[in-house]
């Protein structure tokens, strides 16, 4: 298991108590190469599968949390294509910053900058 995974078992109280299961992520694609309909396509593509114990309360404050983020995604479309908007930007800057070395080392000096003045991690 992974920090995040671990944390969040800490943050609500979530003891696994089976990790030894597996399902298939989905069904197998069968007849997908258009030119030739005699490949079939047979591997499957599998997940882990937990059995967990949580408290009532935990589990209620996970479906309320996510009850208010559906429900605000629905009733304001806008915020979220506003994240949408920041995420395809952090995405372009992110190239920018890959495909030109000047690109990055002035991030990296402006990052150092924020992480003095206690703005920002350290990157």
């Amino acid at each position: 298991m992974d920090e995040h995974f671990k944390e969040f078992c800490e943050n609500y109280e979530v003891r696994v108590l089976n990790d030894q299961k597996r399902r298939a992520k989905y069904s197998p694609s069968f007849f997908t190469d258009p030119l030739r309909a005699d490949i079939v396509q047979t591997t499957i593509e599998t997940e882990q599968v937990y059995t967990v114990e949580i408290p009532e309360g935990r589990l209620r404050a996970l479906m309320e949390l996510e009850r208010r983020f559906y429900n605000f995604q629905r009733h304001n479309p806008t915020q979220i294509d506003m994240f949408e908007a920041l995420m395809a930007k952090e995405r372009e800057e992110s190239y920018y910053r890959h495909s030109n070395a000047a690109v990055q080392k002035a991030y990296e000096q402006y990052s150092i900058l924020l992480n003095l003045a206690g703005y920002q991690r350290k990157i």
